[in-house]
């Protein structure tokens, strides 16, 4: 019996496992059991094998889950444990919907066996929830397990959530228990990755236990063009108990920015929000930071009832928020309220000198502006208006200007606006619209504005449109309609001054046209004329024209313009022809004629491609005078930029005018050359250069033509960067140079930037210095072979130079101050940004003058330092200004002063001065005309200097009446203020001073130094020996204030005195004649010290070598004398008696000799006679 029951149990198990009737009465069972919840359908298969199940449907407590096309395989070993394991499992499609008022679970399910799911695939799951439908794809999870006590979860999957735009992919982890549920979600749309890690409580009434989640980058660029670009870091940070939910809020922007340029303007967002049943919520400590530094701060309810809250704004700057608006510090608070009945804003932003505020409230269908006012600058914008949302909506607006100055809120012109706009209508589907302003009384760019007019718009047509305005002497008009092909709207535009409103642009516009077409396919009519036209780099026309006609599919323009310059074409036409479709405008080149010095002249039509992405110029080939351009291809676009091409005979001075240089420089220079270049992206082909005739000349005080007789630059493009040569042959100098210009990674399509990889070796040679000298140094002149060999390294932005320099053969003369310098030699080495001088030397004279030490090339950075010596240096070889010194010492330079230190010694020289040869006018004297000159400020020097100078013992002097050596010692140095000081004694030795016909004999003749190189103290005496009475003349005090005395040994009367220097004997013993001389002694010493006499000065006045008084001769008595030197040899007098006769005699003396001469006189007596002329001591 047993047996048979053992038999039968197993033959029940073996049917309820091992056939499909056994699986349909387990499903039968299953579904009885729960009351008709579940439904099964489509069931194949044995519980010991694969089932599939075509649909399974649960629905319970407002849950409806259905699954499609389910197929698994269940392990019977795990059945033995308790636990139902089926994997793998595979679902085509699962509905989870749940609906509202479905009973809530206020405790996990008893389970009454644990499940386990490995291998899991869901093709497609759909969560619905009311109109909400959330698809994922591609459900994926390794295992998805639940216990029974406790009723643990562990699952770990991935998913797709499918989506037009966006869609999402996310990895999903749980564990716990069903009370506790333990959450990991990782999500990523594109560049934005998502984390979330939660603890949920599904039983109880406040589900979230806590959330900790972020999201980075997040740009709102990518979810709508017309959202602002942004780099957002989101975090939420919330816990959850019986009290509510707690968390905080917290957004950054890596990007921030102002509107205009695509940007988010706000850096921060920080915000505590609290609710206690998710229907209502507070935000507190709600803080925003804006970028520019201003802040926002408030609080806020959030309900059923809407929102409600106030905002404080604190430091507020516009520029954040638009780039154009003025730098402001802006506070104040605003009122928020969204309540379902009405919705208003109030708010005022201010500061010292500016305010904005504005009050709008809707209720219902009704939106009012009450009051909209920006003040600033002592002017104002105020407005209303009204908006209906009624079908059609419909609106009115009133805007009022009073001095109102965009200048005070940003970077907008400078004015002072006063009028009013209103504007009314229905915004339909085809909006009506009625526009009226007046603008009076106002200025714009500091001239006087006006405008007035009038318009209807009535969809997509403007009627009725009737404006002028007018801004200083510039007017422009607009009347008509536009919109149907049936409306004409007529223009005109004059402008004499176009530099009113440009600094770059000058001349006369005056331009009229016609709109016409619709906005989908506008005709237009447009005539412009130009006068005086200057445009940047130099470029100037007296006449310009432009006359463009035609639609925007297919329109011609002719354009004419007449230039100042006849370099490059003094007039020159171009005619287009195209049409504008799909954003691309394509046409032709038809003509271009050039009439001037240089024709150009196109030979055929060139077509022509424009588009906002690409340009591209087919074939052109063009006559340039007797040269030739031809244009292969020109081809631009952001992917690629190709070009060839050749040409002959082009002006080098289109060249010169392109970079700028055209007041630095002027070519005559015919250029041939082709290229052939493409960069996508790295720049790859060749260019070529060569002279074919002409010059080019550095613009100067006195113009250099730099001598070209050759010119040869070839450059080759590639991915590792340029490599290039330049050989240039002129009549001055020879250079040839080469290297190569490595790829720099930051610098675009071209590749080639600061930080390109530099080599570069070169040569320079200048035969003869002379030829290229000459030119700029006038009378000096310059010779000598110099040449040099250079290495450059390191990158195009901070090059590194190297090489020598050598020169040989050097001379340098400079005739008008006697110097003579030959056979000089230079040594250096160019190291980095520094020049060594290992040797240079120079000879003058029997010696030389050597210097070494460093110089920088970039002199104003200093560091510059040379130590020079010299001996036996015939520095000076003038006739009356000779020198020879020796000395040492040094010269530096640290970028702001020059500095020279050192000892130098006269060897000999020969120091000759003579009298002044050119009058000139006293301090006193003011031409008419001119204005009077200020005193002169004795500028500082911009040196230090530290020179000791020794005169030494052959050092001889002849300086108006001096005759005799110099010696002594002084120091030349300057002060901290840069004045010239001198420190030091020189004296006269054997000297003599020759005056009042007499020879004196300087003893003392001392010049003392202790301050001011030009005031030294003077210790001057010139006496007149080997007499009874030693006489002469003592000059002390300073140069600036000097005091002459006649002094004598021994001491006798000032008369007596004068006596004996000038005659040589008492005045008792004196005649008529000797009293002549005295008087002219006399004469001498009233000049005060100046070089020539007062009655030498007065005859000099008269145009007269002589006017004196005279005692003897052939007219008795006194006599007054005028005389004139008509030659070296010939002297014409006339002497008028002063005695109770009157008489005249004229003189004439022609010298044949020193010694012997001719007189003929005439007058009251007349004769003639042969002179033999001799003096003694």
């Amino acid at each position: 019996m047993a047996a048979a029951l053992l038999v039968g149990l197993f033959c029940a198990i073996a049917w309820l496992f091992a056939t499909e009737a056994g699986l349909h009465w387990a499903l039968e069972r299953a579904q009885r059991e729960t009351g008709g919840k579940l439904a099964i359908s489509g069931v194949r298969g044995t519980l010991a094998s694969v089932v599939t199940i075509e649909q399974l449907r649960f629905l319970a407590d407002g849950t409806r889950i259905e699954a499609r096309e389910v197929g698994g395989h269940a392990h019977l070993a795990a059945a033995l444990g308790g636990r139902l394991v089926i994997e793998p499992l595979h679902i085509a499609s699962l509905d989870i919907e749940i609906r509202e008022g479905g009973e809530r679970l206020s405790s996990p399910p008893a389970l009454p066996f644990g499940l386990r799911l490995g291998s899991v695939e869901v093709e497609r799951l759909r969560l619905l929830r009311g109109e909400a439908v959330y698809t994922l794809r591609k459900l994926r999870f390794a295992h998805l397990a639940l216990g029974t006590l406790p009723p643990g979860v562990s699952a770990e999957g991935s998913f797709e959530l499918e989506h037009e735009r966006y869609p999402l992919s996310g990895n999903l982890v749980l564990g716990g228990t069903l009370e506790r549920l333990e959450t990991h979600l990782a999500l990523r749309q594109g560049d934005i990755a998502a984390d979330a890690r939660a603890v949920l409580a599904p039983f109880r009434p406040q589900h979230l236990v806590s959330l900790d989640a972020s999201a980075s980058p997040i740009d709102l660029a990518r979810f709508s063009d017309e959202l602002p670009q942004a780099a957002l870091s989101l975090a939420v940070k919330a816990t959850g108990s019986d009290r509510g939910l707690q968390g905080t809020l917290s957004l950054t922007n890596a990007a921030p920015g102002p509107l205009d340029q695509r940007r988010l303007p706000v850096a921060s967002l920080e915000a505590r929000v609290a609710s206690r049943d998710l229907e209502n919520a507070t935000l507190e400590e709600l803080r925003i930071a804006l970028a520019g530094g201003g802040v926002l701060e408030g609080r806020g309810t959030l309900g059923a009832a809407g929102f409600q809250g106030t905002v404080k704004a604190s430091r507020l700057n516009l520029r954040a928020l638009r780039s154009t608006l003025r730098q402001t510090a802006l506070s104040g608070s605003l009122e928020v309220s969204l309540a379902r009945e009405a919705q208003s804003l109030r708010g005022t932003l201010a500061q010292e000198g500016m305010s904005i505020s504005a009050e709008a409230v809707r209720r219902g269908d009704t939106v009012e502006v009450h009051s909209l006012r920006a003040a600033a600058a002592g002017g104002e914008l105020s407005g209303s208006g009204k908006l209906v949302l009624g079908d059609p909506p419909t609106f009115s607006a009133k805007l009022v200007f009073a001095r109102f100055d965009p200048a005070a809120f940003g970077d907008y012109p400078e004015g002072s606006i006063s009028g009013g706009a209103t504007a009314q209508g229905a915004l339909a589907t085809e909006p009506r619209i009625d526009l009226q302003w007046s603008l009076a009384n106002s200025t714009l760019l500091e001239q006087a504005l006006e405008s007035r007019g009038s318009a209807r718009i009535a969809g997509r047509r403007v009627l009725q449109a009737d404006a002028e305005a007018k801004l200083g002497a510039s007017r422009a008009t607009a009347r008509g309609g536009f919109g149907t092909p049936a409306d004409k709207l007529a223009w005109t535009l004059d402008v004499p001054q176009l530099e009113d409103y440009s600094d770059d642009v000058a001349g006369r516009m005056k331009a009229s046209g016609t709109l016409g077409g619709t906005w989908a396919a506008p005709e237009a009519v447009i005539a412009a004329q130009f006068e005086a036209l200057e445009l940047p780099h130099g470029f100037e026309a007296t006449r310009a024209t432009a006359n463009v006609a035609g639609s925007l599919a297919r329109h011609e323009g002719r354009f004419t313009v007449r230039t100042k310059d006849n370099e490059a074409g003094a007039e020159m036409e171009a005619r287009l022809r195209g049409g504008f479709a799909a954003g691309t405008w394509s046409g032709e080149l038809v003509s271009l004629e050039g009439r001037g010095k240089i024709p150009v002249s196109l030979r055929a039509a060139a077509p022509l491609r424009v588009s906002r992405l690409r340009v591209e110029l087919g074939r052109l080939e063009a006559s340039l005078g007797e040269g030739r351009l031809l244009v292969r291809e020109l081809v631009w676009s952001k992917e690629r930029v190709a070009s060839s091409g050749e040409f002959t005979a082009l002006p080098a001075q289109w060249l010169v005018a392109a970079a700028g240089l055209s007041e630095r420089l002027r070519a005559t220079m015919l250029l041939d050359g082709g290229w052939s270049l493409t960069a996508a992206p790295a720049l790859d082909g060749m260019l070529r250069l060569r002279r074919a005739s002409g010059d080019v000349v550095v613009l100067d005080e006195r113009p250099i033509e730099l001598g070209l007789q050759s010119v040869a630059l070839d450059a080759r493009f590639t991915n590792a960067g340029v490599g290039a040569r330049l050989d240039i042959i002129s009549r001055y100098a020879t250079a040839a140079l080469a290297g190569q210009l490595g790829r720099d990674p930051g610098a675009g399509v071209i590749g080639l930037g600061r930080d390109s990889p530099l080599f570069m070796q070169g040569q320079l040679e200048l035969a003869h210095a002379r030829l290229f000298a000459q030119p700029l140094l006038g009378d000096a002149r310059f010779d000598g072979r110099v040449s040099a060999e250079l290495q450059g390294s390191g990158t195009l932005g901070a090059p590194v130079i190297s090489g020598s320099v050598r020169g040989d053969a050097l001379a340098f003369d400079y005739p008008p101050y006697g110097v003579y310098l030959k056979n000089g030699e230079l040594r250096a080495r160019i190291e980095g940004d520094t020049l060594q001088v290992e040797r240079f030397s120079i000879q003058a004279g029997e010696g030389r003058f050597s210097a070494t030490g460093t110089l920088p090339l970039r002199l104003a950075e200093g560091n510059a330092k040379l130590t020079w010596q010299a001996r036996n240096f015939g520095l000076l070889e003038r006739p009356d200004l000779r020198l020879v010194t020796s000395g040492e010492g040094e010269a530096s330079f640290d970028g702001k002063r020059l500095s020279l230190s050192g000892e130098l010694r006269a060897d000999r020289g020969h120091l000759e001065i003579e009298g002044d040869r050119v009058p000139k006018l006293g301090d006193d004297v003011v031409v008419a005309g001119q204005t009077r000159p200020g005193p002169k400020q004795k500028a500082p020097l911009p040196i230090n200097l530290n020179i000791d100078l020794d005169l030494g013992t052959n050092l001889t002097v002849h300086a108006k009446g001096l005759e005799g050596k110099l010696g002594g010692r002084i120091n030349l140095a300057t002060s901290k203020e840069g004045e010239l000081r001198a420190y030091g004694r020189l004296e006269t030795i054997n000297a003599t001073f020759f005056a009042y016909g007499q020879r004196l004999q300087v003893d003392p003749g001392v010049l003392v130094f202790d301050g001011p190189l030009d005031n030294p103290t003077l210790q001057i005496t010139a006496w007149r020996r080997n007499q009874a009475v030693e006489a002469g003349v003592q000059v002390s005090g300073t140069v600036l204030a000097p005091r002459v005395q006649i002094v004598s040994q021994p001491a006798v009367s000032e008369g007596e005195r004068l006596s004996w220097l000038v005659l040589g004997r008492a005045p008792t013993d004196a005649t008529k004649a000797d009293l002549g001389l005295l008087q002219a002694a006399a004469g001498a010493l009233l000049a005060r010290g100046d070089s020539m006499p007062l009655d030498r000065r007065i005859a000099r006045s008269f145009g007269l070598d002589e006017v004196s008084f005279r005692g003897s001769g052939e007219v008795q008595d006194r006599v007054l004398a005028f005389g004139k030197r008509l030659s070296d040899r010939l002297y014409v007098s006339y002497e008028q008696g002063l005695g109770t006769v009157a008489s005249n005699l004229i003189k004439i003396d022609y010298a044949l000799s020193r010694r012997w001469s001719l007189r003929a006189e005439t007058g009251t007596s007349s004769g003639g006679g042969l002179f033999y002329r001799f003096s003694w001591d």
